[in-house]
């Protein structure tokens, strides 16, 4: 009897077929591998709306602190300033013995009352706004502002409320921001406070 010599070829494709996939095995890997470029994708969009929703609030503060730092450059070397309202284009200041609280500030850089410059909330539309003497000079500052009765307050070293000016008054100015929902973004509230005194 002869021995049996092995084919060569038969073990070759015996082994080939050991090494290849089945189609089920080829089904649940390529939903694996959709899985998870899907989570991928949905992790990076997810990633892209909170960007979306943070860079709409750093723009707002950003633009408010820009507004603040103007303000307490124009405060710090003014020689006065008075708090009051502004109704139908007309400054008015608020009397002596009431609280020193109002929606509009009014600064004048040196002793001659004819230039000033002035802060205040339209209530009509919600906007912030700073005017000068100049015609034509007024400008938007700030957007959606849901405090428009107490933006501007006199107040002492300890936080009370003045009645008058005085020399050590401290300027206080809180804004309080709304942003309105859009673009599936969820609606937001915000606020910015800060204090200051003249030089």
């Amino acid at each position: 009897m002869k021995p049996s010599i092995p084919c060569r070829f038969h073990d070759e494709a015996f082994r080939s077929g050991e090494l290849g996939f089945t189609l089920t095995e080829l089904m649940v890997s390529a939903t694996i591998f959709i899985l998870l470029v899907g989570g991928v994708v949905s992790t990076n969009l997810f990633g892209l709306r909170i960007f979306q929703i943070e860079e709409i609030k750093l723009n707002a503060t950003g633009q408010a602190r820009k507004v603040v730092g103007v303000l307490m450059d124009e405060i710090h070397s003014c020689d006065t300033y008075q708090i009051g309202t502004f109704t139908n284009g007309t400054f008015t200041g608020l009397a002596l013995g009431a609280p020193q609280i109002g929606p509009a500030l009014i600064v004048y850089p040196t002793t001659n009352t004819t230039n000033y410059i002035m802060y205040f909330v339209n209530t009509g539309d919600r906007k912030f706004r700073r005017a000068t003497n100049v015609p034509g000079s007024t400008r938007i500052v700030a957007q959606s502002v849901t405090n428009a009765t107490d933006l501007f307050r006199a107040q002492d070293y300890l936080g009370n409320v003045l009645t008058n000016m005085q020399n050590n008054t401290v300027l206080h100015l809180k804004l309080e921001f709304y942003q309105p929902g859009r673009f599936g973004v969820q609606p937001d509230y915000y606020k910015l406070e800060t204090s200051m005194t003249r030089r």
